[in-house]
């Protein structure tokens, strides 16, 4: 056994864990100092192991290199829960002679003068054979006693380390049935994962744990008959837990034969795969979501240049239509209102598959309620009874607010078309804290944030109609009623903001709609987003320089910068656009698309541009924001960005909010 380190304090009994272990009839003990992760070892524990006389292993690391690499980490976190003052668990593989063999540690802290948590006090057994067993039981636990009675001693062994195996093995369900399937067995991972003790379960029928169609489908009896005629039934489905929720399982079931061939039972082993499910969903979710943003984002750019053409335009006409013509207006009002939900359409789509440009701010969710609590009230009607509960010390949260306000008023609006009788509608704020489970529940981090709440007392959602509540173009609305793209943009905007969204819902009670949003840190208060309303702010003898390569964009662009007081130079690349830049000193702005043909793009070109003409204002434009000025979902900072398509008013302002920055 290697030595203390020097200057080790010292505690009663030191070398008492030796005796101790010996005394029990243990081999293989070791003990770690929990501070400076030194190991002091027996023999047999090297043997075990598997390193030899010459290996130098002095510490914890040391020790780690002759484990599977895959079950290091699981070394570690029994370690780390012995730090934490609980007892020493592990199953892990050694390489030992060049062969994989099995070892389960199991041990306890030693606490210094302190009462803390020191030193791990351990022994190693091998379970090989056990672990080789675990595929073939075959016996009741009856028909093993009288069996391994019969073997002698090796098998009483193997059933010692076949019983510290299964009362070990939480992971999977492990369990004898008679005959007729009635359970005559039941360890704690039985327990763990379907949530009854043994003294509830042990003589029931294991179909018990089936959902009531595979029972009526005749599914336990299926498993039972497949088993008894070929020695083994597999299978995967849902099973059900004591407290009614369900769970994704791997069940295999394995007929027990005595000394005639006759059947005495069956092994069952069960394991919980509702994670592993639960990835493959995220994984396929993602994988579709990375699809319809493939797509959404190919179709936008062009799509909304083409709904700038038609949208610029009809204002055109309705800014210049002569009095009396009426009809004509409304024609152009209908056209021009077309087109809004058009480009409306695209933004929940580039919502959903996370795609838009966000710029988050400093938001207090309460102020934002409060103002749009009083939009609501007038927008639902008097049936709706709206109601708001305000966070105390409510944290500031960090998300787009323009987004927020629409994803509130799209889950508004789904709750007031399931209470067409009139009802009551609850937005509710608060501080919370997710830890890690309730986190990884949501696929995420753990941390703080700021909960906005959405509740209704309207018709509910079934099971099957919530769990596909947030995908796209999902409606239970009568055809035309509804796109089926409002929940879904609530939870593109919500995950692409870093926070989570969860629904719950009850038939004939109402659904609850819940936001978590990012928690902001910094000391920086709320901005507010600069108004639209008031007169249109015109030029003040400005020449703006504009990169478009769509011809009917940059054309309607022109007459409109033209119409507002500019002097313009429009060009279709950013090649072009530099040549008028060296030859055009009074440019005061840029004005560029951020896809331009030639190989510059609208940032490369911004970036030139500036390094010609220090200062230079810029304003960039796009009916898709690419990664050229969006990083993780969100604008770089600094940059200002008019999204296509833009209005007349649009433009005028932002124009002027960019000419006007300091």
């Amino acid at each position: 056994m290697t030595g203390s380190a020097a200057g080790e304090p010292a505690v009663a009994n030191d070398d008492g864990w030796i005796r101790e272990a010996q005394a029990a009839g243990r081999t293989g003990t070791f003990r770690l100092d929990l501070t400076t992760e030194r190991l002091e070892w027996t023999a047999p524990f090297a043997a075990l192991v598997g390193f030899g006389p010459d290996d130098r292993v002095d510490v914890l690391a040391d020790w780690e290199r002759f484990i599977f690499a895959d079950d290091v980490p699981k070394l570690r976190a029994a370690i780390a829960e012995v730090r934490a003052g609980g007892p020493f668990s592990v199953e892990m593989r050694a390489r030992t002679g060049g062969a994989t063999h099995w070892l389960t540690g199991r041990g306890q802290s030693r606490r210094d003068e302190q009462g803390k948590p020191r030193w791990l006090v351990g022994s190693l057994v091998e379970i090989t054979d056990s672990k080789a067993e675990e595929a073939r039981l075959s016996a009741s636990n009856e028909a093993l006693k009288v069996r391994i009675a019969e073997r002698g001693t090796q098998l009483r062994e193997s059933e010692n380390r076949f019983r510290l195996l299964v009362e070990a093995a939480t992971d999977y369900a492990m369990f004898l049935l008679d005959p007729a399937g009635n359970v005559a067995s039941w360890n704690p991972g039985a327990e763990r994962i379907k949530g009854y003790a043994a003294d509830e379960i042990v003589g029931k029928h294991f179909s018990h744990f089936y959902t009531e169609e595979d029972r009526v489908a005749g599914v336990p009896a299926r498993l039972l008959a497949g088993a008894r005629a070929t020695g083994r039934s597999e299978i995967e489905g849902w099973r059900v837990r004591k407290d009614g929720k369900k769970f994704w399982a791997s069940v295999v079931i394995a007929a027990i034969n005595g000394e005639d061939d006759e059947l005495v039972g069956f092994a069952k082993i069960t394991r919980d795969l509702t994670e592993r499910r639960n990835a493959e969903e995220r994984i396929r979710r993602a994988q579709k979501m990375e699809a319809i943003g493939q797509l959404t984002g190919g179709v936008a750019h062009d799509f909304n240049n083409i709904l700038t053409v038609i949208s610029g335009n009809l204002e055109t006409v309705l800014r210049h239509l002569p009095q009396g013509a009426a009809k004509l207006e409304r024609s152009a009002n209908a056209a021009l209102r077309g087109a809004t939900r058009a480009g409306a359409l695209t933004q929940q789509l580039l919502a959903f598959a996370r795609r838009q440009a966000l710029e988050p701010k400093a938001l207090s969710l309460n102020e934002l309620v409060t103002t749009l609590s009083q939009i609501l009230r007038r927008t639902l009607g008097e049936n709706i009874l709206v109601e708001t509960r305000p966070g105390n010390d409510l944290w500031t949260a960090f998300a787009d607010g323009n987004q927020l306000e629409n994803a509130i008023l799209n889950l508004a609006i789904n709750a007031r078309d399931a209470m067409p009788e009139g009802g009551r509608l609850t937005i509710e704020t608060a501080n919370v804290y997710l830890d890690r489970i309730a986190a990884a529940r949501l696929d995420g981090p753990a941390g703080q944030y700021v909960s906005l709440a959405v509740r209704d007392t309207g018709t509910g959602m079934s099971p099957e109609t919530m769990s596909k509540a947030f995908e796209p173009f999902f409606t239970t609305k009568e055809l035309g009623q509804g796109t089926g793209l409002g929940l879904s943009q609530v939870y593109g905007f919500v995950r692409q903001s870093g926070g989570y969204v969860g629904i719950d819902s009850d038939l004939g009670l109402g659904t609850t709609v819940k936001i978590y949003l990012p928690r902001h840190h910094s000391d920086q208060n709320s901005e507010d987003d600069r108004g639209m309303d008031g007169p249109v702010p015109r030029a003040r003898e400005e020449t703006i320089l504009v990169a478009e390569d769509d011809l009917d964009v940059r054309n309607f662009t022109v007459e409109m910068l033209i119409e507002l007081g500019y002097r313009v130079i429009a060009t279709p690349d950013g090649h072009a656009a530099l040549h008028e830049l060296d030859a055009h000193d009074e440019i005061d702005l840029l004005f560029t698309d951020v896809g331009l043909p030639g190989g510059m793009n609208g940032r490369q070109l911004a970036e030139a541009a500036r390094l010609r003409r220090p200062g230079l204002k810029v304003l960039f434009t796009s009916g898709y924001a690419r990664h050229a000025i969006v990083h993780h979902g969100r604008l770089d900072p600094g940059v200002e960005l008019l999204p296509k398509p833009f209005t007349f008013a649009n433009l005028a302002a932002k124009l002027r909010h960019v000419l006007d920055l300091r």
